[in-house]
């Protein structure tokens, strides 16, 4: 049995015998949405009375306090929307669920549906007005990926332009919203194809970029974009390999070429299976990575493409920045718990957060940070 299958097992019955869902728990007399305090959203599932279940998890870190959410599927990627910071979409990982919710209600106000030829491969992208919505998504008979092109209220089909690539997974937009980052794992059925990090202008549709790592023992995961344009990409074995094979870290500096990291030799050999979630402090320059299976979360200095620390963490999961930008959070273990990692000197608090969170999925993102960074201040509440 695998290690992630072993650790799903246990947290549904850890959680089985605690798990009560309700639209809001506890009580306070304070604000939960209070845009000054983080705000932590990530997809769940537990076990309650024999039956599987899947929520979205809303946790007010301050308050320690919390919201759920129901849901038919697995939450993985999630995006506000940049025009009411209380609906948001949200994607399920190689399969037919999306939807939308309404965090005023606390609900699922609408599902998002693909054609039966294929699948949402987990993430998805308002454009800068917020009337567009691109995602991911996958044809099943030949694995190329496209961007499909929504209206964002009506999740109309408007269209769709192509990854360049095959089973596309994260994408992001970069340079004010004209340029689409989208990571393609690649197929191993598929003659030629090979994973890579695609940059696409939006307007045109057309490749500008594409870019591949040094270790092909390596698809392409997850990123984390730098201010300055630097790129760092997480991966998991490619397809073909073992998944106890490890997984990776690549970083491209600036305008230095891409470079998997092979140092040092007993961390990186450690990184077994996927590198999952990736979060950066821009201020510091540091890119932080969860690797569940290692039970470990490196730190590497984005300039300098070293390794600047490793933390030994319970099957980290999602990892994401404070809305004060002094410490990552970090969701772990099979109890769903959280704790903080300071961005100044990376040592970890002593306590963690609180506990169950209900987020097990593969991310976590701060509500509050997402909408200061891409809302208008008179939007905010």
């Amino acid at each position: 049995m695998s290690p992630e299958r072993r650790n799903l097992l246990k947290f549904l019955c850890l959680s089985s015998l605690t798990a009560t869902l309700t639209p809001m728990t506890g009580c306070s007399k304070k604000e939960f949405y209070d845009p000054e305090q983080d705000i932590i959203v990530g997809g769940g599932r537990y076990q309650q009375e024999g039956e599987l279940k899947h929520v979205l998890a809303v946790v007010n870190l301050q308050q320690k306090e919390k919201r759920l959410v129901e849901l038919d599927f697995l939450a993985h990627g999630i995006i506000v929307d940049p025009n009411d910071n209380k609906r948001l979409i949200v994607f399920e990982k190689i399969g037919p669920g999306a939807a939308e919710i309404d965090l005023n209600k606390h609900i699922v106000s609408s599902g998002i549906t693909t054609t039966k030829d294929k699948h949402f491969y987990g993430h998805g992208a308002f454009d800068k007005t917020g009337a567009t919505l691109f995602c991911t998504e996958t044809y099943l008979d030949d694995h190329k990926g496209i961007i499909a092109i929504r209206d964002a209220r009506s999740f109309e089909l408007l269209g769709e332009f192509p990854t360049y690539g095959e089973n596309p997974h994260e994408c992001q937009l970069i340079d004010d919203g004209s340029t689409l980052v989208v990571t393609n794992a690649g197929s191993d059925s598929i003659k030629d194809s090979q994973p890579s990090v695609t940059y696409i202008d939006v307007q045109s549709q057309q490749l500008l970029d594409q870019v591949r790592l040094t270790n092909q023992q390596l698809n392409t995961g997850h990123i984390g974009i730098a201010d300055d344009g630097s790129l760092i990409v997480a991966s998991a074995p490619r397809e073909g390999l073992d998944k106890t094979q490890p997984g990776g870290v690549s970083i491209r500096s600036g305008k230095q070429s891409m470079l998997s990291m092979t140092e040092p030799v007993n961390i990186v050999d450690q990184m077994t299976g996927e590198a999952l979630s990736v979060a950066i402090d821009n201020r510091h320059g540091i890119a932080a990575v969860t690797h569940p299976d290692g039970n470990m979360v490196t730190f590497w200095s984005i300039e300098k493409r070293t390794l600047l620390k490793s933390i030994s963490l319970d099957g980290p999961r999602g990892v994401t920045l404070s809305l004060d930008g002094k410490a990552f959070i970090i969701s772990y273990d099979v109890s769903t718990n959280m704790v903080l990692v300071s961005t100044d000197d990376l040592s970890v608090s002593t306590d963690p957060i609180m506990q169950p969170t209900y987020i097990s999925g593969s991310h976590i993102y701060n509500w509050s940070k997402a909408m200061t960074e891409t809302m208008p201040a008179d939007k905010h509440s």
